[in-house]
């Protein structure tokens, strides 16, 4: 009796390859993911709105009432180019241009240089508890209101405040003045208010930067001879390139659209000392009522901010691939 042939002995190949062909499940529209995933956007639906509404919603006005003449209450009336042409040739805003870009200058050196030198200091401290306890000590103040610092600085720089005692009891009296009240020392007092405050977020961005210097490169420094401010400048800076180049975008976007000491302190005087282009649009707007200049002046500082920013990355890009 001939022994039944297995089906294994019979099978065709091109059955076989239909049979073990890997199940490919059809790619979902974009409708039907949404729908999958409907529980999930349903709870971000309310943070969205809130964003688009206070965040977008603005940001569109002022790019469209730019270009009218606006009160805030009535309807716009279209005036194209004009408000940029006012404030271009405006001399005061002019003026504020140029307290606006002595301000980033040394607000930029203010955001490097003594978180940096405060992060090293707690970096090299010995024991891991010394190094907690001066880390929180930095870090606390940021609890503290900006507006409780304003207001104790202005009593600082009043003409029977602490500055000028310091200065009567060295016998430095010639260097006593009203340091908010006379024009060539306004605007560098408010740029320098609350110095050497160290900023919390950036000290703890370098702080965190030099823990992750890999511990073989500075074994391999010290052993070089690499110490002291050589290190520095060898090792700990060109490795915390990433967290400078942050910190210098967040430091240009931020003085650029400061004005809150000006604005509680001086309110841009004495005449135009400390006046900056934010303080000028926010006065413009609620002082004036000049709504659609105001806008045109913040679609300026919105054009600045974009073209400072593209140039920082710019020369952060060359200097990382010179190194």
């Amino acid at each position: 009796m001939r022994a039944k042939a297995s089906r294994s002995d019979h099978s065709d190949p091109a059955v076989e390859a239909v049979e073990f062909q890997p199940y490919v499940r059809p790619r979902s529209t974009f409708l039907q993911r949404l729908w999958r995933a409907r529980l999930a956007y349903l709870f971000l639906l309310p943070s969205l709105l809130l964003t688009g509404w206070f965040s977008y919603v603005p940001a569109y006005t002022a790019l469209t009432r730019a270009f009218t003449d606006w009160d805030g209450l009535n309807p716009p009336n279209f005036t194209g180019l004009e408000n940029f042409r006012r404030a271009v040739s405006d001399p005061v805003m002019q003026e504020a241009g140029g307290h606006s870009a002595i301000w980033v200058a040394l607000g930029l050196l203010l955001a490097v240089v003594p978180p940096l030198l405060v992060a090293e200091l707690i970096y090299h401290l010995r024991g891991q508890r010394r190094q907690y306890f001066y880390r929180t000590l930095f870090v606390v103040p940021i609890v503290i209101p900006s507006l409780v610092l304003l207001l104790v600085w202005s009593n600082f720089y009043r003409s029977d405040g602490l500055i000028n005692q310091v200065l009567g009891a060295l016998h430095l009296t010639s260097l006593q003045h009203g340091w908010l009240s006379n024009p060539g020392t306004a605007l560098y007092s408010l740029i320098f208010l609350g110095f050497p405050y160290i900023d919390a977020f950036y000290l703890l961005l370098l702080y965190a930067g030099l823990q992750g210097i890999p511990r073989e490169v500075t074994e391999a420094a010290r052993l070089d001879g690499a110490s002291g401010l050589r290190r520095v400048f060898s090792i700990d800076l060109p490795l915390l390139a990433p967290q400078l180049r942050l910190i210098a975008l967040l430091a240009i976007i931020g003085n650029v659209q400061y004005f809150i000491s000006p604005l509680v302190l001086t309110s841009g005087g004495p005449g135009n000392a400390t006046t900056v282009p934010a303080l000028l649009m926010y006065q413009t707007a609620t002082k004036f009522g000049e709504y659609g200049y105001a806008m045109a002046i913040a679609v300026l500082l919105f054009l600045v901010v974009v073209a400072l920013t593209a140039l920082s990355q710019r020369l952060s890009r060359n200097s990382a691939a010179r190194s």
